[in-house]
């Protein structure tokens, strides 16, 4: 399916790109309640990028999206929707 993307507080569009699959995602959450995530956010994080009182959340089932720039992008990092649905809305 094919998407448009925007960064995480849509102040940026990032372009079109696939929604390739579901995949397993791992972030941390701050003690601030904010998210981070690595660039390949398949990648579990290591233990010594874990800031105290963070933790680390598994979520399964999340949007893997390759941008047309042939970068990788997660539903988790990204605002996303299909691309017919914009169309549809003009």
């Amino acid at each position: 399916m094919r998407v448009k993307v925007w960064n995480g507080d849509r102040s940026k569009y990032l372009g079109e790109g696939d929604y390739v699959e579901d995949v397993t995602v791992y972030f941390i959450r701050m003690p601030d309640g904010s998210l981070r995530s690595n660039t390949n956010a398949e990648e579990e994080p290591n233990f010594w990028e874990i800031p105290d009182g963070a933790e680390v959340v598994r979520s399964d089932g999340n949007p893997k999206i390759v941008l047309d720039s042939s970068e990788t992008v997660y539903g988790c990092q990204v605002w996303w929707a299909p691309l017919h649905e914009m169309e549809n809305s003009n």
